[in-house]
């Protein structure tokens, strides 16, 4: 694994572990939008790591989330691209609008979402 993409991976694991913590039951607002955020970090370190590891393997120009992801279900690097697809839509909703119901909804899926990231992690350093 180059320094660069490990780097990018330790962030990540470290990121991970921060978001478990946040997954808790019956959390206050001040929690669940903590957690929220942290789901949100986690994505942007998620697919920039995987973006490197792609690139490792000699494709580049993948500049998006949704390239990045795409192209990792076609490598089979991860197997599930409706997970995938699922999170950058609940990461963009997160990010660019804020709503109570939203909110609730998506801490609610979280622990989804957590095990998605935690698989991909997996993978990167399996392949590392």
């Amino acid at each position: 694994m180059s320094d660069y993409l490990g780097s990018k991976v330790a962030t990540f694991e470290q990121a991970l572990k921060t978001f478990k913590v946040a997954l808790l039951e019956n959390p206050s607002d001040l929690e669940r939008d903590g957690a929220i955020q942290r789901f949100e970090y986690c994505f942007d370190l998620a697919w920039k790591s995987l973006k490197r590891h792609l690139e490792k393997s000699g494709l580049i120009n993948l500049n998006s989330p949704r390239s990045v992801f795409a192209a990792a279900y076609a490598e089979g690097v991860i197997n599930d691209e409706i997970i995938w697809s699922t999170i950058i839509l609940k990461r963009n909703a997160s990010v660019h609008t804020y709503n109570q119901q939203l909110a609730e909804t998506l801490f609610a899926e979280l622990p989804l979402y957590y095990n998605a990231m935690y698989n991909l992690l997996q993978k990167l350093k399996e392949d590392a």
